[in-house]
């Protein structure tokens, strides 16, 4: 009888759910079946976690035979309000004691802990967000994450123990095979992902507006559901809402894809990830940083901040975006996936 591969997601909508759903329809196609279940304190309290396992593996007779993986995406502000999720320790040590060597726990950290100054509240909650992801860690049979500080930090946590796997996150919404040249694509700036994702960009593009003009952009197009506050000098329209394909063919119709996101998290970025898939020219807002993951800003995205004052030909956004769309085919879904179920469930 095969083992069962469940994942665990934090409820609700979101782009840890989407990515769990592009892996289990992936490994379908690799003729593995898998199931998703959302997790919260209150199903925790009613203890459906265990339930929902022992009915998955158990014989009529409710006998535990087959063994099982587990595959956790952590993202700490998804299970708990402030990320204080302390019951998902005990609920996985709980799974330990129940099934012991019959279950096999991967860890997925698409988030470690959140940072920030003294006058927010981040600065105070971070040790026991560090805490938990410390220990969830220790848990794991294996681990993997999305950005090289991410992995430092955590193989200092496990010391001698699982290496950290280090990929960076795929595409939501697809890898299109044939991308056109950027030169060859409508001179606009597309602006998509969470609400509050598109709002930071806009926020921090304020008096940035002649270095978008110097590119030769006319317009930005924002996509997304929700109210946000676009003050620039640049013509912009909405889209609201799109759906996939919508979004697909608007992208490899744009010369550009807009966020604000820190240099040595851009890995981490889903909406980056989808911008480097369809071959689009990558503007990052956020003040420069340090350059990870194989990531060189000015050769493989462009920061506004350190844009020159003479701006290349159009032609030149070609190399750049050809390079990130190369660097993307490195580490697509089909082969993460692939790696991933390999940790789950080795031969």
């Amino acid at each position: 009888m095969p083992p069962e591969l469940i994942q665990i997601v934090p409820p609700g909508e979101g782009g840890v759910f989407d990515y769990a759903q592009c892996l289990k329809a992936q490994w379908a196609l690799q003729g593995v079946a898998s199931k998703m279940l959302p997790l919260s304190a209150e199903l925790t309290r009613q203890r459906q976690l265990t339930e929902h396992i022992g009915d998955a593996l158990a014989l009529p007779g409710r006998q535990i035979l087959r063994p099982h993986s587990v595959v956790l995406h952590y993202s700490g502000y998804g299970y708990a309000r402030r990320g204080l999720c302390f019951w998902l320790i005990d609920v996985l040590r709980a799974l330990r004691a129940r099934h012991r060597n019959s279950l096999r726990l991967v860890v997925v950290f698409h988030e470690l802990f959140a940072t920030g100054p003294p006058w927010r509240s981040a600065f105070w909650l971070s040790p026991a967000q560090a805490l938990i992801a410390a220990r969830l860690a220790r848990l794991s049979d294996a681990i993997w994450t999305n950005t090289e500080q991410h992995a430092q930090w955590l193989q200092g946590v496990v010391g001698e123990g699982p290496a950290v796997r280090v990929k960076p996150v795929f595409s939501n919404i697809g890898e299109p095979v044939s991308l056109p040249l950027a030169s060859q694509r409508r001179p606009v700036a597309v602006v998509f992902g969470s609400q509050s994702t598109r709002q930071r960009a806009f926020d921090a593009l304020r008096g940035q507006e002649a270095k978008l003009r110097r590119l030769g952009i006319e317009e930005l197009i924002e996509v997304g559901g929700g109210a946000v506050t676009r003050e620039t000098a640049i013509p912009c329209r909405g889209t609201g809402r799109l759906a996939v394909p919508e979004l697909r063919d608007l992208l490899l119709q744009s010369r550009f894809g807009l966020l604000d996101y820190p240099s040595q998290f851009l890995c981490k970025s889903g909406v980056f990830a989808a911008y480097a898939a369809h071959g689009s020219v990558v503007l990052d807002t956020c003040r420069p940083g340090p350059d990870t993951d194989k990531l060189v800003a000015g050769v493989d995205y462009i920061n506004l901040a350190t844009l020159p004052e003479v701006v290349a030909d159009p032609t030149s956004h070609d190399t750049m975006a050809i390079r990130t769309a190369r660097w993307y085919r490195g580490h697509r879904l089909s082969d993460q996936a692939r790696e991933l179920l390999a940790l789950a469930m080795p031969a």
